[in-house]
């Protein structure tokens, strides 16, 4: 009987302890692929945002592209001129999904479904890292180095506007809206960060919608705006569709992103306000049972230069 009674013991504290170890491990586990997750959603946008601005050879906004002819319709899909808006590099909208003026196909797709509420819009423009070669539909720059003194140019026809060598470069114009969506692709309520892109298809200008990463549920965003204040380099932080901001320069990017564990762990809550940009969330009952992370970064623009801080 004493040995019997020893060894339930022995099991039991061993149960116990398994059961803490099992625990544990989730945790840690719901930990890990929250980190992994913010650091992809990062990995995506902070390089974007970054190289907002670049233009190969007529990077900056004193040397903005002009365009060549007509353009495809697609490109003004998501409101006329806002795909070659290339003076302004970065612009957003706040608490709300808001694009260029007169978007007539710019809805995000259905497996969106729809937009998640109070959440920002976040726009970058730039041209592709690479040169690429001349194709149909795609909108690209024709640059040309400060030596040939010679305006970018902004085409889609395919045929490039003059040589290409040393001296001539052509890039695709890339053009991303980031925001939240209220549905997951396959996971309707679960919400998720998206892209809508420029592109092209089978010879056509397009916006392409796409799902970056699950379980990001609020997406803000402040420009930093560039000044000179008493003879001092300065940058104030604005909310993104601001009259600071639209006037500009904006020079940087402070986000923020929530990012929510894909499973609930027994036993857990969290009910603790976060309070962020210009959003003040208490989850609910049933949200406080999710665990969540909230990342911030301020992104410098690589592209403009901040006023008073060089020649």
């Amino acid at each position: 009987m004493i040995s019997l009674t020893l060894g339930l013991l022995l099991v039991a504290a061993f149960l116990v302890v398994v059961q803490r170890c099992r625990a544990s491990f989730a945790v840690n586990e719901s930990l890990a692929r929250q980190q992994d997750a913010a650091r992809h959603a990062l990995s995506v946008l902070v390089p974007d945002i970054e190289h907002a601005g670049f233009y190969g050879f007529n990077s900056g906004s004193s040397r903005v592209p002009t365009v060549m002819g007509g353009l495809p319709s697609g490109i003004h899909a998501c409101g006329t001129d806002f795909a070659t808006t290339l003076s302004t590099p970065v612009q957003g909208s706040d608490n709300l999904y808001r694009l260029g003026a007169d978007a007539r196909d710019c809805a995000p797709t259905a497996s969106a479904g729809g937009v998640r509420a109070g959440s920002d819009t976040l726009t970058v423009r730039h041209a592709s890292p690479g040169k690429v070669a001349p194709r149909a539909g795609r909108l690209q720059v024709y640059s040309q180095s400060l030596s040939v003194a010679a305006p970018a140019i902004l085409f889609a026809d395919g045929r490039a506007p003059g040589p290409v060598d040393d001296d001539h470069e052509i890039r695709d114009i890339e053009v991303r809206t980031y925001y939240i969506s209220n549905d997951s692709v396959d996971r309707p309520g679960w919400p998720a960060l998206r892209v809508k892109a420029l592109t092209e298809s089978r010879g056509a200008a397009q916006f392409r919608d796409e799902e970056i990463l699950t379980g990001v549920e609020d997406l803000q965003i402040e420009m930093g705006v560039g000044s000179v204040v008493d003879g001092t380099p300065h940058v104030s932080y604005v909310a993104p569709d601001s009259a600071a901001a639209r006037d500009g320069p904006v020079v940087a990017v402070r986000l923020w992103l929530r990012i929510r564990a894909d499973v609930t762990e027994a036993g857990f809550s969290d009910d603790r306000s976060l309070t962020y940009a210009n959003v003040s969330y208490s989850p609910t009952a049933a949200e406080a049972k999710s665990r969540r992370m909230l990342i911030e970064r301020t992104v410098a623009l690589r592209n403009v230069l901040l006023p008073g801080s060089g020649p």
